[in-house]
């Protein structure tokens, strides 16, 4: 019985003590009001900022237009070049366009059939003139070749993209930065731009899909981008912070799924955590959003009594972190609970080894 009596006493002693030195303590607290507390409403979520330069990093150096399939050229250079051998052509010509052709070919009267995909205007030139000289011609002609139009195929962008829609492609811009570039890139939020968290792209050809991240500020995402086809779909889904955390005194504390078609208010977001410790009971939580350009804004609200219509009526935002802190009362609470738990077991140990 005696030992019993003094570990009562001092358990007692011990909470008395600790309640003493924690009337003292406390984090701080800041309740907003006014434009402070129109900032914090009017922060959050915080969308991540797309790696420009990682993203150009990844995209080949341009060089010279090469020709491709389609493509609609004019050639100009001397009559006898586009002479169809006949001597009724009135008057003679000085151009002539060509098409370049399924075998990746155009037809030059006087040159035959000259190859001209994938090679420069400069280079069919030369080509033309070589084909011409000197079996045809005495001196080495000039010849112009110009692109007049260029053959396009049709891809549709979806999704967080400024105009999404069906957009047409030259074949060097058939690649998944292309079809970025002519949709108006990426959905900005406060004239950031943001990343997506997912590019998906669905072949023409078949069920096939492809899915790539783009690079975001601040995460190692490797990038490489990706060539397109004709009929090609690429759907951006926008990336949105899809969790909030709670910490602190909840029965579970952790991270939560926030589904876009869901809107919790803090109560809702600390039951979704399980709820409040009660034997703490803590009257606050304070909820911490960053703002664009990077900026903690914390606020705190009741979380009991009257402050319970603040509370219902506080939207909590994807990202948001709530943290139910502990106070001086809290604290005490919390260590007379602990200290009843550990007497009780002391008592009833000790009965049974009566």
């Amino acid at each position: 019985m005696i030992a019993r009596r003094s570990v009562r006493c001092a358990l007692r002693a011990a909470a008395l003590a600790l309640a003493a030195v924690c009337a003292g303590c406390g984090a701080a607290r800041y309740f907003p009001k006014g434009d402070d507390m129109k900032a914090f409403l009017e922060a959050g979520p915080v969308l991540p900022e797309l790696d420009r330069e990682a993203l150009l990093r990844a995209i080949p150096p341009v060089g010279p237009y090469r020709l491709g399939t389609g493509d609609l050229l004019e050639i100009r250079g001397p009559r006898a070049l586009f002479a169809h051998g006949t001597e009724n052509v009135s008057p003679p010509v000085e151009s002539e366009v060509a098409r370049v052709d399924g075998d990746g070919n155009i037809q030059v009267p006087l040159a035959g059939t000259v190859a001209a995909r994938g090679r420069t205007v400069l280079e069919v030139e030369a080509a033309v003139a070589d084909a011409v000289f000197p079996r045809f011609l005495v001196a080495k002609p000039a010849i112009v070749v110009r692109v007049v139009d260029y053959a396009r195929e049709q891809i549709t962008v979806v999704g967080a993209v400024e105009t999404p829609g069906i957009h047409e492609l030259r074949h060097d811009q058939m690649t998944l930065y292309g079809a970025l570039s002519a949709s108006g890139g990426i959905l900005k939020s406060n004239n950031l731009v943001v990343g997506a968290r997912r590019i998906r792209v669905r072949r023409a050809d078949g069920d096939q899909t492809q899915d790539i991240v783009l690079p975001v500020k601040g995460l190692n995402v490797p990038f490489t981008d990706v060539k397109l086809g004709a009929g090609d779909v690429v759907e951006v889904e926008r990336y949105e912070p899809d969790t909030f955390t709670v910490i602190g005194l909840v029965n579970k504390p952790g991270a939560y799924d926030y589904p876009p078609e869901v809107s919790y208010n803090l109560m809702q977001a600390l039951a979704v955590a399980g709820g409040l410790n009660l034997i703490a009971d803590p009257p606050y939580a304070t909820v911490f959003r960053k703002d664009a350009s990077g900026r903690v804004l914390p606020a705190t609200f009741e979380i009991y009594g009257n402050g319970l219509v603040d509370a219902s009526a506080l939207k909590i935002k994807p990202g948001d972190v709530i943290a139910v802190e502990h106070t001086p009362l809290t604290w005490t609470r919390s260590l007379l609970a602990e200290i009843l738990h550990i007497q009780f077991d002391f008592v009833a140990g000790n009965r049974t080894l009566h």
